[in-house]
Formats: structure tokens, C-alpha cells, sequence
């Protein structure tokens, strides 16, 4: 009997899966014992990020084999990024300060939360990457007119901003970003800035980069917002 290669996929990825978060529970408790040393502590750190790394690409994987449709649900953007800030301080080095910013009277966001923390955490660890050394990663939303908007007719969005200050891309590398198996790292797949492409044009959004060599890198993801009418 022929097997579905995109059912067994999904067994292999979701057994993976839960192989790899009895390792990472175990590498976050030791994460924070007191009578670490700072070295043990840089090695639990690189583990821990490794551990999330290939709990991402595991589920890019199956995102690309047998995507499943976004079910888009009115979203407080402040109240999820508060339930993630500890789960993006935690894959990011001791040197890298992360800080979160959040306009006020944000009208919800129309997302898929899902498919948006997915992406989100795929961002951060991009721009853990980008800053080897250390540095400042941002996350930011607001309300903004995406570039793409035509003129006579405004539609302001939610902006999700995730900015580091780390080495940033050049110009011919910039217009490539986000191409599906394009990847500035040797090892890198492609996969990552290209399933977040595609979960934000899921969504009805999109996704745009400004970037510049050793001045860092900001990816604005573009998200509708429910209003209350028509008329913004």
C-alpha cells in the first residue's frame, strides 16, 4: 500500500516534536539553577536556541508539505505579546536586551494567532543570527499605511515590527529576502522568511524588509484590523 508522503511527514514531524520538548524542559531548568557557571549557562543557552531552531524548521516543513488554512479571530495584539515575551527572552542570548513596544488603542488585529506566533518566533531567532555579538531586538505594533497602499484609497493596518540592530543585509541580498530556499546562513534552508511571507498573505497582510549593513534589519509584518466600519 502506497503511503502518503505528506501524512507520513506529519507522523515524523509530530513525533520529533515530542522528542525534542522533553529536552528543552530539562535545558530551561537548568537555565536557571544559581550554581551555574557562566560557561554552563552559554552552553544550556546554545542548546536551548538549537532546540527551538529545529522545532521551526520541523514545523516549516510540514507548513509547506500540507499547509492548513488560517482561521483569522479578532486579536489583542498587547495581551499576545505578553504572552510571548518569555518565550522569546528565553531563545535569545544573555547579551541581546529585548524590548516591546505596543501603541495605545490598538483596534484588534484579524489573525490567525497560530500561524502569527509561528512567524513571530521564526523573526526573533533570525535576529538572534543577526546579532552574534549581542544587541537590542524590538518588537513593535502600531497603526501605519503599508508601502503597498494605492493612492485614493488608505486602509491603515496593524504593523507587527521586529527590529535588531545586528549586521544587516546589503542591497542585491535585501531583494532576495524572503525567496522561498534563498538563506544568507551557509546551513540555512530558505524556509524561514518565506513561511512567514506566506502565513501573513494567508491572512490577507504582507510582509516588507528595510535593511542596511551593520545598521540592522527591521521586517514589518502587515496585519488587517477589524474596525468598527468601513471608513478608515
Amino acid at each position: 500500500m502506497q503511503i502518503d508522503p505528506r501524512l507520513l511527514l506529519s507522523s515524523i514531524v509530530h513525533d520529533f516534536n515530542n522528542l525534542l520538548t522533553p529536552v528543552v524542559n530539562i535545558l530551561e531548568e537548568l537555565q536557571h539553577r544559581r550554581d551555574s557557571t557562566r560557561r554552563e549557562l552559554g552552553k544550556i543557552d546554545a542548546a536551548i536556541y538549537c532546540a527551538f531552531r529545529a522545532k521551526v524548521l520541523a514545523r516549516q516543513l510540514l507548513d509547506f508539505a500540507n499547509p492548513r488554512p488560517a482561521m483569522p479571530e479578532p486579536t489583542d495584539m498587547r495581551q499576545l505579546l505578553a504572552q510571548l515575551e518569555q518565550v522569546h527572552a528565553s531563545v535569545l542570548s544573555p547579551d541581546i536586551r529585548l524590548t516591546m513596544e505596543v501603541a495605545d488603542r490598538l483596534p484588534p488585529a484579524m489573525i490567525d494567532q497560530q500561524l502569527v506566533e509561528r512567524a513571530l518566533l521564526n523573526l526573533v531567532l533570525n535576529a538572534r543570527d543577526a546579532m552574534p555579538a549581542g544587541g537590542d531586538l524590538t518588537i513593535a505594533v502600531d497603526l501605519a499605511f503599508p508601502p503597498s497602499t494605492k493612492t485614493g484609497l488608505p486602509k491603515r493596518m496593524i504593523r507587527l515590527a521586529v527590529s535588531d540592530n545586528g549586521i544587516g543585509m546589503e542591497d542585491r541580498t535585501l531583494k532576495m529576502a524572503g525567496q522561498p530556499n534563498f538563506s544568507t546562513k551557509v546551513n540555512g534552508t530558505g524556509l524561514g522568511l518565506a513561511t512567514v511571507r506566506q502565513i501573513v498573505e494567508s491572512l490577507g497582510g504582507g510582509l516588507s524588509i528595510t535593511s542596511k549593513p551593520r545598521h540592522g534589519t527591521t521586517i514589518d509584518l502587515w496585519l488587517p484590523a477589524m474596525w468598527a466600519s468601513s471608513s478608515k
